[in-house]
């Protein structure tokens, strides 16, 4: 049996629900979501589950501590919760700022997509994945390699100047990821060590999304 927090109760957070569920009859969820209405929705197969009316960084900065509550967090939300979770938690009042990520990293996969706030989103796939891919070392689709996974391409990284952090998400089922809470408490704990730039990434085999922060005045600010 496996205690999990889902952040989002739209379409992937439901289905997160109902595989998890699935796989697990005596698993617990708690389920949040800022949208009263998304959280009244009936799941085939899972009778009961608590629901939280909450925006998702607001409820982990509250309720995230290291007290075993949930085995796993899965993030079903738009943002990326392991920056924005630092930010407005723990780090929060501390000179740490956002700050864009480099470009030199957009050139790291072809087709890195920067998005608004300076961040990268980076993919493997030139194509619409299936929900419920299990990730395999062969893409399913396009037959190729993906023997190297994107979270630990990402932890290799040496780029002058910057430190990197990566939150490994894990699949959970399919198409279902997820890391644990441990992950987000000790990158806390890790930023406490850490000086001038950082780069964040949360990343599974295929995809992942990169945010900078810095310290001091003189970075490049989003």
């Amino acid at each position: 049996m496996a205690s999990y927090l889902i952040l989002g109760a739209g379409k992937f957070g439901r289905l997160a629900l109902n595989r998890l569920a699935r796989q697990d009859a005596a698993a617990s969820f708690v389920v949040v979501d800022r949208d009263p209405a998304a959280l009244t929705i009936s799941v085939d197969g899972v009778p009961g589950w608590t629901r939280v009316a909450s925006e998702a960084i607001a409820f982990l900065v509250q309720y995230l501590r290291d007290d075993g509550r949930w085995d796993w967090i899965i993030p079903m939300v738009p943002v990326h919760v392991a920056f924005h979770w630092l930010l407005a938690g723990p780090l929060a009042g501390s000179a740490w700022q956002p700050a864009a990520a480099p470009e030199a990293l957009a050139g790291l996969i072809s087709g890195g997509r920067r998005g608004p706030h300076g961040e990268l989103y980076l993919s493997r796939a030139r194509h619409l994945c299936p929900d419920d891919c299990a990730e395999p070392e062969v893409c399913p689709v396009t037959g190729e390699s993906r023997d190297l996974p994107l979270h630990q391409e990402l932890a290799s990284v040496h780029l002058a100047g910057y430190e990197i952090r990566v939150i490994a998400s894990r699949q959970l089922a399919p198409g279902v990821g997820g890391y644990s809470p441990r992950r987000l408490l000790d990158l806390a704990r890790d930023m406490g060590t850490l000086k001038g730039k950082v780069l964040i990434a949360t990343a599974c085999r295929c995809h992942g999304v990169i945010q900078g922060l810095a310290q001091g005045s003189g970075e490049e600010r989003v």
